[in-house]
């Protein structure tokens, strides 16, 4: 098995990010954000998740030029990590439990797939010194405007564009 593509995922139950990256060359092939379809916006989040993980696998399609997804695509996501008293609102209000449950169904989808926790990908790094960072490596990039310190893409996708600079290169700098 030769992996060709690596696309990396910051899940979420509402808002996924998606970074598709060219394996040996390292390039990055698009981004993209991935939202539950209008069918499913006011489902449940099982619903919301297979409709999610249904459209990771037309990602994977769209990519693969043997038209069977599954040998040539590495899938890279984050996986939740505790955070202690800082995680109260997300245990509490749920989300903890579907960010869980999604990154599970992701594990579905494929055999290729690995994860990072966030410390793991980013270390303590807070989102817009991450972001400085990837607009740097990445300067053809719209990520982060480095005069404003805002966003340009959804953070999601910034974040995905680190989850798989992590994969390819071992570390972001």
């Amino acid at each position: 098995m030769s992996i060709k593509y690596v696309i990396a995922i910051d899940p979420s139950i509402n808002n996924v990010g998606c970074a598709v990256f060219e394996k040996s060359s390292k390039k990055l092939l698009d981004k993209i954000i991935i939202h539950p379809s209008k069918f499913v916006k006011n489902g449940t989040y099982l619903q919301k998740a297979r409709d999610i993980c249904g459209q990771i696998v037309k990602v994977m399609e769209s990519v693969s030029k043997n038209g069977y997804p599954f040998e040539d695509t590495q899938l890279v996501t984050e996986i939740p990590q505790h955070f202690g008293v800082g995680g109260y609102m997300s245990r509490e209000s749920g989300a903890m439990l579907k960010l869980t449950f999604i990154a599970g169904m992701i594990f579905n989808i494929t055999d290729n797939v690995i994860s990072y926790e966030p410390n793991q990908w980013k270390g303590q790094l807070p989102k817009d010194v991450v972001a400085r960072r990837l607009q740097k490596l990445y300067p053809k990039e719209k990520i982060f405007d480095l005069k404003t310190k805002k966003f340009i893409i959804d953070h999601n996708i910034a974040d995905a564009i680190g989850i798989g600079h992590k994969c390819l290169y071992g570390k972001i700098e």
